[in-house]
């Protein structure tokens, strides 16, 4: 083999890394998002039930569903970049 062939079977070997470890990502991304949505309807439905009188438990699940989000969002952003 010449040494752009070589080249080239290299640049593709790393195209194709590079295109797995993507959809692994966004595998891992999208898994994610399908357990936040669930316990984020969950503690809408909750906050709507008791309104004003949201329980410690209530605002602890929103800060972590919110901690989690906010993490998510990050690391989509840097997915992209």
């Amino acid at each position: 083999m010449t040494k752009p062939a070589n080249e080239c079977g290299d640049l593709r070997r790393i195209a194709d890394e590079v295109e797995l470890k993507i959809h692994l990502a966004s595998m891992d991304i999208r898994d994610r998002w399908q357990a936040l949505k669930p316990r984020l309807a969950e503690v809408e439905r909750k906050l709507a039930r008791t309104g004003e009188r949201a329980t410690k438990v209530a605002e602890d699940e929103v800060a972590a569903i919110g901690k989690a989000l906010h993490k998510l969002r990050d690391d989509l952003a840097q997915a992209a970049r």
